[in-house]
C-alpha cells in the first residue's frame, strides 16, 4: 500500500534571499557559506568559553 506524501509548504521561503543567492557567482556563494560557518564556530566557542568561566551560573531570560 502506498501512501501519498503531501508536498512541503514552501510559502515561508524568503524569496528575496533566494534571489540574492541566485545572483551570486559560485565563488561568492562559497564565500558566504564559509563566512556563515565561521560565525557559527565563533559563537559556539564564545558560548563554551563563557560556560567554562561561570560553570554554575544559570541563564537569566
Amino acid at each position: 500500500m502506498s501512501r501519498k506524501v503531501k508536498p512541503k509548504d514552501l510559502s515561508d521561503v524568503d524569496k528575496g534571499l533566494v534571489a540574492m543567492f541566485l545572483k551570486m557567482s559560485t565563488e561568492e556563494r562559497l564565500r558566504a557559506n564559509d563566512n556563515a560557518a565561521r560565525a557559527i564556530l565563533e559563537l559556539r566557542n564564545a558560548y563554551k568559553q563563557q560556560k567554562a568561566i561561570r560553570p554554575g551560573s544559570k541563564r537569566i531570560a
